[in-house]
């Protein structure tokens, strides 16, 4: 990169360094990186500059356009078409992290020459509060008081409900859902297990395998969870995605025993969801599963006890974005 081509970006830069700024060129290599990039990936200079792009956040692989995770940075390069503002997720292989983001692209021109260069701006977002500020106040607080409760008798509870409400959340965005469908999805991930309050402590903490009174206990929680929404305003649709989130596509789930497309649709999201999360969560009487071992079981339960369609948009999604571990640090 010549002297005056750096000097554009240093002074931009310096303008503005608590954004994350990264340049790349033709050849998707990273010319350009400034302090605040590396502190919001947790990558060092040195494992960025010089390395190409396609390797440090997409494994080598360009994806296609239409991908939602595809980098706008890329698609500035390869296209000319420039992003003046727009919310984006990013994968790191490096720790297996991910991150929303706002991004704003342009290229770097010289004169009489094609541009060589596309810079990216990048600024952390809080998904989750983005989310919560189209909420009404009122049930917003309700909403985190049930979740509160939740964790003061049973931390795995509260951690689980978060991790599916992120599950939800990018799934339906994978899904093209419109704003107020990803919002729907947010509040159902959140409140799902609700019904819990309702289940003895004894029977939700107990270190080993339910008994049959137990396990008939626990899926009573559905239905309480359920009631428990419907006493909110405006919460019924909320309500009837909790009560139905247990239903199998085969209809051999419950509490009503509903089948295939008579399942509200967030409903079978959250089944797929829910599922994954159980699964790749430590309990005190299995190991969690690997990735690849989860999403092969959600692949060969897929129109029995999954919705075929959507199990295939959360292996996609799953196995697109490298989602694998710490959705801990995405949902608090």
């Amino acid at each position: 990169m010549n002297a005056q081509l750096f000097a554009q970006i240093a002074n931009a830069v310096q303008s503005s360094s608590v954004h994350g700024w990264l340049v790349i060129d033709r050849d998707y290599k990273i010319v350009f990186v400034n302090d605040a990039f590396c502190r919001l990936w947790h990558i060092d200079r040195e494992n960025l500059l010089d390395k190409s792009l396609l390797d440090i956040f997409y494994n080598g692989n360009k994806k296609d356009k239409n991908d939602s995770y595809h980098g706008p940075l890329i698609e500035t390069i390869d296209t000319g078409r420039e992003f003046p503002l727009m919310e984006a997720c990013l994968s790191n292989h490096y720790d297996n992290s991910y991150i929303w983001y706002l991004a704003s692209t342009f290229l770097l021109r010289e004169p009489e020459t094609e541009p060589r260069y596309a810079v990216g701006v990048y600024v952390p977002i809080d998904k989750f509060k983005m989310i919560e500020a189209r909420l009404d106040g009122i049930n917003i607080s309700i909403i985190k008081a049930f979740c509160k409760a939740i964790g003061i008798r049973d931390t795995y509870t509260k951690q689980h409900s978060e991790h599916v409400a992120a599950l939800m959340v990018e799934l339906a965005e994978f899904m093209e859902m419109p704003r107020e469908g990803v919002t729907i999805a947010y509040l159902a991930g959140i409140v799902h297990d609700v019904g819990k309050l309702g289940v003895p402590e004894r029977i939700l903490n107990k270190p080993g395998l339910l008994n049959d009174n137990e396990y008939e206990s626990i899926k009573r929680h559905a239905i309480t969870g359920a009631d428990i929404l419907a006493d909110i305003n405006g919460f019924d649709t909320i309500a009837s995605i909790v009560r139905h989130h247990h239903e199998r596509f085969d209809g051999r789930g419950y509490p009503v025993g509903l089948a295939g497309d008579a399942i509200p649709i967030y409903s079978r999201m959250l089944a797929v969801c829910d599922a994954y999360d159980a699964m790749t969560t430590a309990r005190c009487y299995r190991e969690p599963y690997p990735v690849r071992q989860a999403l092969d079981e959600i692949q060969r339960c897929s129109g029995t006890q999954f919705d075929p369609e959507i199990s295939e948009a959360f292996i996609r999604f799953m196995e697109q974005s490298r989602i694998k571990t710490d959705l801990q640090d995405l949902a608090t």
